[in-house]
């Protein structure tokens, strides 16, 4: 897990400056601080191999969100590494593309407009006919903060292991139960009619609305991160669940909640996007992701992969081995191997696609 040192300095950058939707991921201890010259922007990353992974846009000073990136492409290039950031938007595109590098649509970031949420009229019956079943039935939804007890934590780690199976925790961008991690965060309950937990959320974001924000802070936002159900929730369960979030945020004030990434939403049909689908659904298992999460009528905002155009192919299996928990030096013993499995991906294969214009002329070090 990430230290105490490193965690109040976080804390309190984060309070000045506001959260992203990848924010709550940083205390996950799996990742590496770079910090702009003067301490007044941030770049959290992952080694992989020769790559240095960005997770997300920087946050901080709007100077000094242009200091760092200058600084941190600089320190890549001058370890011969090669800078990656991952799920940015397109508000900073122009900026990366100073530094000669390239962007590729990877999806959509389903966000939903608190304010001015609501369940009225035809298009909400369905859900607002299940929300009113399960209220009837006994079902009692309420958010608790932090520290837990004992007690709670292990009702949360045996949902969470139950959720799980047999299959592996994710990692990087994207949220692993743990006794620690859980007992960080706000965490949204849905408790049955006696009192069970059947499903939980955990809640990255901005919980302290004191003064003290800097003027450069981000909206006031609230992230869905761990999501786990009882294996015999009712159905509708984690429908239910986010309804009820959604109205406990706009009460409390947030601006956004973030439903996270839906994969390839929007995204062209280039060899790439293809080859990022056949890895990323294995890892996100996302089948009907975007409309799930469309359901629920949020804005959706661009997410894209910002890289040296030469190396996206490998990149992109190296985000498969980042995220699917492969340790770094795993992932760096393999990226010779992934680059003999790896399609070639030519220029003309994508010059139809206008987010995605591979050139052979780049030279990269793999």
């Amino acid at each position: 897990m990430i230290t105490n040192i490193d965690a109040e300095r976080l804390e309190h950058f984060l309070h000045a400056y506001g959260h992203n939707a990848h924010t709550h991921l940083y205390f996950m201890g799996d990742k590496q601080f770079f910090w702009e010259a003067e301490g007044f922007a941030l770049i959290v990353y992952r080694k992989a191999g020769n790559r240095r992974i960005v997770l997300g846009d920087p946050i901080g000073e709007a100077e000094a969100v242009l200091r760092v990136i200058d600084q941190f492409i600089r320190k890549c290039r001058s370890e011969r590494s090669v800078p990656v950031f991952y799920q940015v938007k397109a508000a900073g595109l122009a900026l990366y593309e100073r530094y000669g590098l390239q962007s590729v649509k990877l999806g959509e970031e389903a966000q939903i407009n608190l304010p001015s949420f609501h369940t009225a009229g035809k298009a909400w019956l369905k859900l607002r006919t299940r929300l009113n079943k399960f209220e009837r039935n006994g079902h009692r939804f309420e958010v608790i903060q932090p520290p837990f007890s004992t007690e709670l934590l292990q009702e949360l780690a045996d949902i969470s292991d139950e959720w799980l199976g047999k299959r592996k925790e994710k990692s990087f961008s994207v949220g692993a139960f743990s006794l620690d991690y859980a007992n960080r965060f706000p965490v949204s309950l849905l408790r049955s009619p006696d009192g069970r937990i059947d499903a939980f959320a955990s809640l990255g974001g901005d919980h302290v609305s004191e003064p003290g924000r800097n003027p450069d802070a981000l909206p006031r936002r609230l992230t869905v991160d761990l999501m786990r159900h009882r294996a015999g929730s009712a159905h509708g369960t984690m429908d239910v669940l986010f309804l009820l979030l959604f109205a406990w945020g706009k009460e409390q004030g947030y601006e956004v909640c973030s439903l996270g990434m839906a994969p390839l939403a929007g995204a062209c049909e280039s060899k790439l996007a293809r080859l990022i689908y056949k890895y990323g659904n294995k890892l996100y298992n996302f089948k009907g992701l975007y409309e799930y999460k469309n359901k629920f009528a949020p804005v959706w905002e661009d997410v894209y992969l910002v890289a040296p155009a030469a190396s996206m192919p490998i990149t992109v299996l190296q985000l498969a081995l980042v995220i699917n928990g492969f340790g770094q030096g795993k992932a760096a013993a393999r990226s010779k191997s992934l680059r003999d499995l790896l399609p070639r991906v030519s220029k003309d294969a994508t010059t139809n696609c206008p987010l995605v214009q591979l050139t052979e002329s780049q030279h990269v070090h793999d």
